[in-house]
């Protein structure tokens, strides 16, 4: 870094950034080196960025909770509306960023966009001069101390929400543009609708004169499926073109973490059976295990919930086209991808059958499977039930070796459980984002509060080919497997008490894990 700076910008310069965790060592050795390469200060003001973190958690691949710009725009969002949320935290401090805030921070920016729009069709204006020059200096001064950037914003809406006249805030809040980089002033053409659509407004304002309320509404009805926003105020009727983030929600309905969804798990059972299906893409998978759900459901009241986890491969509109084909059928869309834990409990919470059944989209029923949950639930000391049961001697290696009786803990293809019991053993645990070795962390939960876990391989379902693993690469595998293993054991690596094996040992060292 110190060749570089000083081949492009010199043996001394003014500013210098970089993130917070570069300041030692990185940074303090090139300050070291350059200063002792040329005998004078290299650089005069050193600004560090604080970590950028998603749902709470440092933003990483391993993690999988990375977002692309390329991302956001296929969900809907503006790249600008990133930008704009970032400048609503101090660069000192960290950033959470979550998909609550950025359609926030996308609704600010439509906000300031329109009023752009409206305002340049005002005329211009001459007086104010004193209450202008004041709002100037201080955004000016609020930026220039220590880039104080939602300072700046807060003052941007207070002058937005000011009694000053349109044009005046317009040719402010370009100027304020400037710094901010929302490219403003391109809103006017953008959102002036066309022609032909200014006639129908004008021919639906015709009509709302002469009372004739049936025909304007049908009118602002073809005007929205052309995608226009259609506005009736007091100065008249507008209309602009909808946001593709707009347009999304118009199609469904969703949610960004499991705490926006209402709980049941309070209420009464109205079903003998909720199936819960946690879809990560793959829609030929997806569609398979919900047709092997809703063909063997016998003469059981079934429910089955699918949890759409931010897919963009039309599993989505496969969901909705086939929630209108099965009553039975319910959908929840997030509009990211969430996690496995957290999607899985939307399911849980949202449940209202007896007894709860827990598949992976690998899986297909292939027969009846929910006269044999039923029997086997109805004993109070199963706490759960499934075809491919795992058992341990150490924690360190999981083996799939149970077919019958009681087992160490149940894969996740199919896990059936009473529904009560989710309020006596808590929810999934959110820090499993990737599905990997969350069946075995849940199935502890159950373990330690007294329940078993029981096997019965000769339940008829069919595993196929897991995409969600197979289609990650070696590293990515092991990474991910390894940070959710290092979970499991840090919760319950020291209770071999759980375990079926008279001579279980617990796990003090780390070490590598197969499951």
């Amino acid at each position: 870094c110190s060749a570089m700076a000083s081949k492009y910008l010199g043996e001394s310069f003014d500013i210098h950034t970089g993130g917070i965790d570069n300041v030692f060592p990185h940074h303090e050795d090139e300050i070291a080196q350059s200063e002792a390469a040329f005998g004078h200060p290299h650089v005069n003001y050193w600004v560090h960025g604080q970590h950028l973190l998603a749902d709470g958690a440092k933003m990483a691949k391993s993690a999988g909770n990375v977002f692309l710009i390329e991302e956001l725009i296929e969900r809907g969002f503006s790249p600008l509306s990133f930008r704009y949320l970032c400048m609503t935290i101090m660069y000192r401090h960290r950033m959470n960023f979550t998909f609550t805030s950025l359609k926030a921070a996308e609704k600010a920016l439509t906000g300031l966009r329109q009023r752009i729009w409206l305002w340049s069709q005002e005329p211009e204006v001459n007086s104010h001069g004193t209450e202008v020059e004041e709002y100037r200096q201080r955004f000016w001064n609020t930026v220039e101390d220590d880039l104080d950037l939602p300072g700046a914003v807060a003052l941007t809406w207070e002058m937005v929400r000011s009694e000053l006249p349109g044009r005046a805030k317009m040719d402010l809040l370009l100027e304020f543009d400037q710094m901010f980089g929302l490219d403003l002033d391109r809103a006017p053409a953008e959102l002036s609708p066309a022609a032909e659509v200014s006639a129908a407004l004008k021919t639906r304002a015709g009509h709302r004169e002469k009372s004739d309320y049936a025909t304007a509404d049908s009118l602002r009805g073809q005007l929205a499926s052309d995608g226009y926003l259609v506005e009736d105020t007091l100065n008249g009727t507008r209309a602009r073109p909808k946001t593709p983030l707009e347009l999304k929600h118009e199609k469904w309905a969703s949610v960004s973490s499991a705490r926006e969804v209402e709980s049941y798990l309070d209420r009464p059972a109205e079903l003998d059976f909720t199936f819960i299906l946690n879809a990560y893409g793959y829609p030929s998978d997806v569609k398979r295990c919900i047709e092997g759900m809703l063909n063997h459901t016998g003469d059981h009241s079934v429910e089955a919930i699918v949890i759409d986890n931010g897919s963009t491969d039309g599993t989505g509109e496969l969901l909705e086209e086939m929630q209108e084909q099965h009553p039975a059928l319910r959908v929840i869309h997030c509009d990211h991808v969430i996690g496995d834990a957290a999607s899985k409990n939307i399911g849980l919470m949202q449940s209202r059958g007896r007894n709860i059944v827990v598949l992976d989209g690998s899986a297909e029923i292939t027969g009846n499977i929910l006269d044999p949950v039923s029997r086997t639930l109805e004993d109070p000391t199963v706490g759960i039930f499934g075809p491919w049961g795992l058992s341990t001697p150490d924690m360190q290696h999981f083996h799939e070796e149970v077919d019958e009786g009681d087992a160490d803990a149940m894969q996740a293809y199919c896990m059936a459980f009473r529904r009560e019991t989710v309020n006596t053993v808590g929810l999934m645990r959110e820090c499993f984002r990737f599905y990997r070795n969350l069946d075995i962390d849940y199935c502890f939960q159950f373990k330690d509060k007294g329940f078993r876990v029981v096997a019965d391989s000769s339940l008829p379902l069919v595993r196929h080919e897991h995409r969600q693993w197979t289609e990650l690469d070696d590293n990515q595998r092991d990474e991910l497997s390894r940070k959710n293993f290092g979970r499991f054991l840090k919760r319950w690596g020291n209770r071999p008490d759980l375990l079926l094996a008279a001579d279980a040992v617990g796990f003090e060292n780390q070490a590598r894990y197969h499951h």
